[in-house]
């Protein structure tokens, strides 16, 4: 017994050692385990050997995981439109968020059609993260065919959150068979019964104009322009004037632009793209000068008036010109040797306005001009005031006051003429000058009938036919490119550039003898600027970023992110660019243009609409690119000084 419990108190220090034995053992496992971890715990403490690394263990870089970034303005996720051609629908889808503090406050789709261009609005509010769906039907609603040729109809969205951002996307569709067999062009609307002209005055004038057009942006330049050319008409034909005129400006051209009714009451064409190249401030003179004579004449009790040669002539010699400042006595030095002459007896017994255009009127202002210049301004006004148009009256007028007839008078000023020694340039001048007009009464005849239209009714007694042709025009590429094509013939004719115009009028001459096909070099190259910006207003209305860019130069400012950005934000329902003058360098690489925005909002007007841009162009390879893009206004300045 003794025995054994000796044993039992022997064991129990050897077990307290073994044990003492394991806690060391763990606890210097856990200490190197600790010491070992160290580096990737502590790397700041702890840096990473820069030696190097065993081919064996590759070296790899910690893979740190991306943070899903905050949503700080509303994006559009998701976009598609789906096409059940056998029901005519179309489904359009969008998936929207907004930043997470902020909800979904409204969405708005547009699509390419004349109902779909009132827009539809989904009111929220609704979770920062929304899915939305449209259905069209069209069957119920209809398909109207508007800005694409092709079977594709453009669409947007718009997605705005409470705080009133908003981002706009939009993309194209492309038509089934039977949901393009839907399609229908659009019914013009006919002038509104109740059509009311909008407003303005002057000391001098009152203005009446179409709402939106050209003149109602320019109107208080055009008020100011007016004044000028009657202070200078008051001056030269020396007559006081304390009433008002009353001047309807109308958004088309119809013969050279200009008329004038009894009563003080003119017709003038104002819009941007004016083919007659005619500067505003000769309509003014010209047609305020047949306004101011109206006081000259004299109550005659057989009636009658002054014939062409002094109604026209006057208004010509005051304005200095016929359409701007012209040399008028050169020129007509030029006609009185030609075969173009008309002999001044020729031309009093008319019928007057029969003559070809130019001529009859430089001969009759030129003859003017030297019965003032001869014999005064009094004698003529006179004259002007108790002439009737029959033949012997106005002679035995005309010997009482010049002590000689007509004929005499006549050979006087023909000895004039043959006097001066016009230029070789102002011969060309001349020849293209009456070129041009001709050519442009062509086309009016062949591509712009309502031109050659003239109401015998003054604008407060159109009926509503009338209103619906002076109140449009026509727009079809050819138009515009034959159009613009005009303008810089005259304006290439009228800086000296001869050669250059006359090699315009050329192309412009072939096209009418083509029935209006576009067939020299540079009429093709107007028409693809014009196709390049057809294509910039579809991508600019759908808010197309990709094919925005695709139409402009890489290497311009316009191209830059904010640009592009600023430019397809606006919520647009319509878009389109007017090109109202254009014009190529020598080489066909370039071009110089003026462009008239037309632009509306969903549920509001576009502060830009109307505004006049100025634009160039570039030719990369086979496609021309916008290039520059500057505000401009219209140029109604006092004219510049006397033509070559």
């Amino acid at each position: 017994m003794a025995s054994s419990s000796n044993d039992s108190v022997a064991e129990r220090p050897r077990w307290r050692y073994l044990a003492l034995a394991a806690l060391i053992f763990v606890l210097t496992g856990t200490l190197l385990a600790v010491v070992w971890q160290l580096p990737q715990l502590l790397p700041g403490l702890f840096p990473l050997s820069s030696g190097p690394v065993p081919s064996a263990v590759p070296a790899t870089s910690p893979v740190v995981p991306t943070p899903t970034p905050p949503v700080l303005e509303p994006a559009i996720t998701g976009l598609t439109a789906g096409v059940d051609d056998q029901a005519r629908t179309i489904t359009f889808r969008v998936e929207a968020q907004v930043p997470p503090d902020q909800a979904i406050a409204q969405l708005l789709l547009w699509y390419d059609t004349e109902a779909g261009h009132a827009g539809h609005r989904i009111t929220g509010p609704f979770s920062s993260t929304t899915t939305a769906t449209y259905r069209l039907d069209a069957v119920r609603e209809g398909l109207t065919r508007t800005l694409t040729p092709t079977h594709e109809l453009d669409y947007w969205w718009l997605v705005q959150d409470t705080s009133g951002e908003s981002v706009r996307a939009g993309g194209t569709v492309t038509l089934g068979p039977n949901l393009w067999s839907s399609v229908v062009t659009p019914t013009p609307e006919p002038p509104p019964v109740d059509f009311t002209w909008s407003f303005s005055d002057t000391q001098h004038f009152e203005f009446y104009f179409v709402p939106g057009t050209a003149a109602e942006r320019d109107r208080f330049q055009i008020g100011g322009l007016a004044e000028s050319a009657l202070e200078e008409l008051r001056s030269t034909l020396d007559v006081e004037f304390d009433d008002q005129m009353s001047i309807y400006l109308v958004p088309r051209i119809f013969w050279q632009g200009g008329a004038a009714y009894g009563d003080k009451v003119q017709l003038i064409s104002y819009l941007d793209r004016n083919y007659t190249a005619i500067e505003t401030w000769s309509y003014f003179t010209h047609e305020g000068t047949h306004a101011l004579a109206q006081d000259l004449l004299e109550p005659k009790e057989e009636g009658g008036g002054p014939d062409g040669v002094l109604v026209e002539g006057l208004a010509v010699w005051a304005s200095d010109g016929h359409y701007r400042r012209e040399p008028i006595d050169d020129w007509a030095s030029v006609v009185a040797a030609s075969g173009e002459y008309i002999p001044l007896a020729e031309l009093r017994a008319g019928p007057f306005y029969d003559f070809q255009h130019e001529t009859s009127y430089l001969e009759a202002a030129s003859f003017v001009k030297f019965l003032v210049e001869r014999y005064g301004l009094d004698r003529l006004k006179e004259l002007y005031g108790h002439a009737t148009g029959e033949a012997e009256h106005d002679e035995a007028l005309v010997q009482r006051l010049y002590g000689k007839g007509y004929d005499l008078l006549g050979d006087e000023w023909l000895d004039y003429l043959t006097s001066l020694n016009p230029t070789p340039r102002q011969a060309e001048t001349w020849r293209l000058k009456v070129r041009s007009f001709d050519l442009m009464r062509r086309y009016e005849t062949e591509l712009d009938p309502d031109a050659r239209l003239l109401p015998s009714n003054a604008p407060p007694e159109w009926t509503s036919d009338t209103l619906k042709v002076f109140l449009g025009r026509r727009n079809a590429p050819v138009n515009v490119v034959l159009e613009t094509a005009l303008i810089a013939a005259q304006e290439r004719m009228y800086r000296g550039d001869v050669e250059g115009a006359a090699a315009l009028m050329d192309d412009v001459e072939n096209a009418l003898d083509a029935n209006g096909a576009l067939v020299a070099p540079s009429l093709k190259e107007r028409r693809a600027i014009l196709d390049t910006l057809a294509l910039q207003d579809r991508a600019i209305l759908r808010a197309d970023a990709a094919a925005y860019r695709a139409t402009l130069d890489p290497a311009s400012a316009l191209a830059s992110d904010t640009a592009v950005q600023d430019r397809l934000q606006p919520p647009f329902n319509a878009y389109h660019q007017e090109v109202v003058r254009l014009d190529l360098s020598e080489n066909g690489l370039r071009a110089e243009g003026v462009v008239l925005v037309h632009a509306s909002l969903v549920g509001g007007e576009f502060p830009g609409d109307g505004q006049i841009f100025a634009a160039t162009f570039v030719k990369r390879g086979d496609r021309w690119l916008k290039s520059g893009w500057q505000p401009t206004a219209a140029v109604l300045s006092l004219p510049p000084a006397q033509a070559d």
